[in-house]
C-alpha cells in the first residue's frame, strides 16, 4: 500500500513538472514583457523615447500583432530593430517587410545586420533593399545623424567584430587598416548623443570596447540566454556558452553602456525558449 502512495506520489510530481515547464515554455513564446531603462545624459535636452526590439525570427502573424499594438501603446519616437527580424529558414521576406512596414507606419525605423538577415538575404541575391524599400534606415557600418525633440542624436549600425582576429589572437596594428577600425573612428567624432545598433553583443564584449566611445550599444542575439534558470540567470549564449555572463540587461563596457534584449523569439534551437518571454525594450532618454 505504502509503495503505491509513493510510485502515486512520484507520477504526480513528474506530471507536475512536465505541465509546469510546458507552461513556461508556452509563456515564453506567447507572451510579451515590456523592460524600461532610463539612460541620464548632458547631451539630452529633453525626454526622447525609444523602443528597442531583436529577434523576431519572422515568428508567427499573432505574436508580431502583439509586438505591433504594444509599441503603438508605448508611443516611441524611435524604434530600433537589433538583427534577426527574419529568420534564415522563411520562405519569403514579405511577412517581415508587411510587419517592418506597420512599424514605420508607428515612428521612424532604424535596424542593423543580424546573422539572419545576412544568410537570408545571401540565397536571395542580397535583396536587402527590399527592408530599405519599407522605409526601414537599415544600418550596416554607416550612421546618420537625426534630430528629435530637438536633441541631436546619431545612430549607426555594425555587425562584425571591434577587432580583427588573426592566427588566433587579435591583433591592433591590422585594425588601422580595417574598415571597422575605419567606420568606428568615425562614427565616435561628433558631440552628439551616440547609439549603436550591434546584433551580437560580442562584437565589443570580447574587445577593448572601453577605447571605442559608441555611447549606448544595443543588442541582441544571445535570447537572455534562451532558458532563464530560477536565479534568473540564462543557461547558454552563442559564443559565450554556459552560464553567460552576458544575457540580457543593462551592462557597463568601458565608457559605453550596453543593453540586451531578451529578443521576441527563436529559430529552432535545440533548446527552447523556457521562462523567458518575449521582450520589448523602452529607453528613455533624458
Amino acid at each position: 500500500m505504502m509503495k503505491k502512495k509513493v510510485i502515486s506520489c512520484i507520477v504526480m510530481l513528474c506530471m507536475c513538472i512536465v505541465l509546469g515547464s510546458g507552461y513556461l515554455v508556452y509563456e515564453s513564446y506567447y507572451t510579451i514583457d515590456v523592460t524600461q531603462y532610463t539612460m541620464k545624459s548632458d547631451k539630452i535636452h529633453s525626454p526622447v523615447n525609444i523602443v528597442m526590439i531583436a529577434d523576431v525570427h519572422d515568428n508567427h502573424t499573432k505574436i508580431k500583432k502583439q509586438v505591433i499594438n504594444k509599441i503603438k501603446k508605448l508611443k516611441p519616437d524611435l524604434i530600433m530593430c537589433v538583427g534577426d527580424i527574419i529568420d534564415n529558414e522563411s520562405k519569403s521576406d514579405q511577412s517581415t517587410l508587411d510587419f517592418l512596414h506597420s512599424l514605420v507606419g508607428i515612428a521612424p525605423v532604424y535596424m542593423s545586420y543580424g546573422n539572419h538577415e545576412l544568410e537570408y538575404y545571401s540565397h536571395h541575391a542580397f535583396q536587402i533593399e527590399n527592408i530599405k524599400s519599407t522605409g526601414v534606415h537599415f544600418l550596416d557600418e554607416s550612421y546618420e545623424d537625426i534630430t528629435v525633440k530637438g536633441n541631436s542624436i546619431r545612430v549607426g549600425g555594425i555587425y562584425d567584430y571591434a577587432f580583427s582576429n588573426e592566427d588566433g589572437g587579435i591583433s591592433k596594428k591590422s585594425m588601422h587598416n580595417n574598415h571597422v577600425y575605419r567606420y568606428l573612428s568615425t562614427f565616435n567624432k561628433t558631440d552628439s548623443y551616440r547609439i549603436m545598433l550591434c546584433h551580437r553583443p560580442d562584437t565589443f564584449i570580447y574587445a577593448d570596447a572601453y577605447m571605442w566611445n559608441v555611447g549606448l550599444i544595443l543588442s541582441g542575439h544571445v535570447h537572455g540566454g534562451q532558458i532563464i534558470l530560477p536565479n534568473g540567470k540564462g543557461l547558454y549564449a552563442p559564443e559565450q556558452g554556459w552560464f553567460p555572463k552576458y544575457d540580457y540587461g543593462l551592462y557597463r563596457l568601458g565608457i559605453n553602456n550596453m543593453i540586451i534584449t531578451r529578443g521576441v523569439s527563436s529559430s529552432g534551437e535545440a533548446l527552447p525558449r523556457m521562462n523567458n518571454p518575449a521582450e520589448i525594450v523602452q529607453i528613455t532618454l533624458r
